[in-house]
């Protein structure tokens, strides 16, 4: 079997990742102090020889630092809440993370964020924070705290791992400026079936992030939002129609996720995916998403690294608001071909279908990027070359290029979503 097909996704009964008793960034809280010199850092393991469980702590630093030009600048139209956005020099993620790993059946994971422009200064916000229970009877996982909602192909991607400088069209018009992040609880389910498959439910209210306007960081019992001028102001200013936000998601949500893997050869696999959501938005009213994604792996073998992926996802959203009711759908293509292990091409098109109330524009957006990855310093690093040609009903055409370097230190092989 080729290193390619022993790396697959495996039923979480197979899984040999050790996990633990956890803690969280503030600080390691645990109810006998740890002598530091038994603690692996950067992902080594501490075999203590006498089966107790091993303790395991990874933290990471992650930096993505851009510079280029856009036409898009104070246009109008929803940006990701950490895409490039502003001519010049920005950083749109400084991230810090933490894996923490006790024993066959324990995790935890952490991760805060920072972002900077020169006309906003800086911004932080915590994106996750959780506890993993792993290798449970059945088949069962349960994941709890605050995470990124299994929904689609990239919502719970962090900035960091994506393959492109910016978040898709489709994610930030219909999970918002950062996807949709919950404080609730994840269960996955891998069947006894003879392919690989899983079942992903999860459960929570969402939460607001410091760049996200109009919008309580705490939602009351009732889920009302009160609102003054200024918030409507702020709508306003970045392009928001404040009917647009009303209609993302606030709480009661309910995310669902099946995905399965089909390999046809050793040298490459298909993975299919559908997707659910449904809760209730800032105006107290009900909101669906639907999904379907298809992605195409080929992979020659490990030693020229050359891979082709072919992903391509729809969604449609069907939301009630104080005025009635909008359905609109979206559509996305990527093509990655990675020539070796340094030279990476890409392509992806998205598109926006648009709707008239609220007042939201079709958009078109085609994005080609080139990357190059390197080591520095014995870390990952890489450069990355995008172009983006955009076209909506208000603007007609629009461009922005892109030069993004990316720095990546620490995060072995034990993280656990």
């Amino acid at each position: 079997m080729s290193n390619f097909q022993s790396s697959r996704f495996l039923k979480p009964a197979v899984h040999s990742v050790a996990i633990g008793s956890m803690v969280m960034l503030s600080g390691v809280a645990m109810s006998e102090p740890i002598d530091p010199s038994t603690v692996p850092f950067g992902g080594e393991d501490c075999d203590h020889g006498d089966g107790t469980p091993e303790l395991i702590v990874e933290p990471r630093l992650n930096l993505s630092a851009v510079y280029g030009h856009t036409d898009l600048e104070d246009a109008g139209l929803a940006l990701g809440g950490h895409d490039p956005s502003v001519n010049g020099f920005s950083v749109p993620g400084l991230s810090f993370g933490m894996d923490v790993i006790y024993g066959e059946h324990l995790a935890g994971f952490t991760e805060s964020i920072f972002s900077w422009t020169n006309d906003d200064g800086w911004e932080a916000e915590l994106e996750e924070l959780y506890i993993n229970f792993l290798n449970l009877p059945g088949g069962f996982e349960i994941h709890a705290g605050r995470y990124f909602a299994s929904i689609g192909t990239q919502n719970d991607i962090h900035n960091h791992g994506w393959k492109f400088a910016d978040a898709y069209l489709g994610n930030v018009r219909f999970l918002g400026d950062d996807g949709v992040i919950l404080n609730g609880v994840e269960i996955t389910w891998s069947p006894p079936t003879r392919w690989d498959d899983r079942l992903i439910i999860g459960f929570g209210d969402t939460i607001r992030h410091e760049h996200d306007h109009g919008h309580e960081e705490e939602h009351d019992e009732h889920g009302d939002d009160d609102h003054d001028d200024d918030d409507h102001d702020e709508h306003d200013e970045h392009g928001h129609s404040e009917e647009a936000e009303e209609a993302l998601w606030d709480r009661d949500v309910l995310a669902v996720r099946y995905q399965v893997t089909k390999w046809p050869g050793d040298d490459c696999k298909f993975v299919y995916g559908a997707s659910y959501l449904q809760g209730k938005n800032f105006m107290g009213h009900s909101a669906r998403l639907y999904g379907l994604d298809l992605t195409y792996t080929w992979l020659e073998d490990e030693d020229h690294s050359r891979q082709l992926t072919w992903r391509n996802e729809v969604m449609m959203r069907d939301i009630d608001t104080d005025e009635g009711n909008f359905e609109e759908f979206s559509f996305s293509s990527t093509a990655l071909y990675k020539l070796n292990p340094e030279w990476e091409i890409g392509l992806r098109y998205g598109y926006l279908e648009g709707v008239e109330d609220p007042e939201l524009p079709e958009r078109h957006r085609i994005s080609p990027v080139l990357t190059r990855f390197f080591q520095l310093g014995g870390t990952e690093a890489m450069t990355r070359l995008q172009y983006n040609y955009d076209h909506s009903e208000e603007r007609g055409d629009d461009h922005s290029i892109w030069l993004q370097f990316r720095f990546e230190w620490g995060g072995g092989d034990a993280h656990v979503h």
